[in-house]
C-alpha cells in the first residue's frame, strides 16, 4: 500500500510529540515508493493528452484528462515537500533539538486536511472543498511561538510549504497560495 501525505504529517506530529526518530525514518524509507507513482501518474497523463490529441472521437475527454495532468506537478510537490517536512522532524529528534507541540498540532491538523484533498481527488473532484481547513492551518501557522533553533524554525517553515503546496492541488496559483498565508510572527 502506497504511504500517503497523510500518514507522513501523522508521523511528523508523533516525532514532534515523541522525539523518537526511528518511526519517522521507517516511514521516509517506505515514502520513497510515491516517486513511482507519481512517475507512473505522469506518464498515464501524457498518454492520455497525446490520445485525445491525436484522436477527434476521444476528443470530448480532453478537459478531464488535462485536469489529471494538470494536478501532477502540485501533487508530486506537496509529496515532496511533505517527504521533507518528516526528513526533518526526524533529524530535530535525532539531535535531540526540541520542536513546540504547537507545531505538533499543526502537523496534526494538516494530515486532517490532506485527507480531505485525498477524498475529494479519489471522488474526482477539485478539492476545492479542503480550502479552507487548509487554509485555517496556514493561518494558524501564522500564530505559533517562534523559537531561536534553526531545526524547530526549518520544521515550521516546512509545515507552511506543505500548505502552500496542497492549496495549489484546490485550484489556487502559486501566488495565491503563497500569498493566502499570513507571515509567521516575530
Amino acid at each position: 500500500m502506497p504511504v500517503k501525505a497523510r500518514d507522513l504529517l501523522r508521523a511528523a506530529s508523533r516525532v514532534m510529540v515523541d522525539n523518537e526518530p526511528q518511526p519517522a525514518f521507517a516511514l521516509l524509507a517506505d515514502a520513497r515508493s510515491t516517486d513511482v507513482l507519481i512517475r507512473e501518474l505522469q506518464s498515464a497523463a501524457d498518454e492520455g493528452l497525446s490520445v485525445v490529441r491525436s484522436s477527434p472521437f476521444r476528443i470530448r475527454h480532453g478537459a478531464g484528462v488535462r485536469m489529471v495532468a494538470d494536478l501532477v506537478e502540485p501533487l508530486d510537490r506537496a509529496l515532496r515537500s511533505t517527504r521533507v517536512l518528516v526528513r526533518r522532524t526526524a533529524v530535530a529528534a535525532h539531535h535531540q533539538r526540541p520542536v513546540p507541540r504547537s507545531y505538533a498540532l499543526l502537523a496534526s491538523d494538516l494530515s486532517t486536511a490532506a485527507d480531505m484533498v485525498a477524498e475529494e481527488l479519489e471522488a474526482n473532484r477539485m478539492p476545492e472543498a479542503a480550502r479552507p481547513a487548509l487554509l485555517a492551518v496556514g493561518h494558524a501557522s501564522s500564530q505559533v511561538e517562534r523559537t531561536p533553533d534553526l531545526s524547530a524554525d526549518a520544521v515550521l517553515a516546512q509545515l507552511r510549504s506543505v500548505v502552500v503546496d496542497l492549496l495549489l492541488l484546490t485550484g489556487m496559483n502559486a501566488l495565491e497560495s503563497t500569498d493566502a498565508l499570513p507571515p509567521p510572527r516575530e
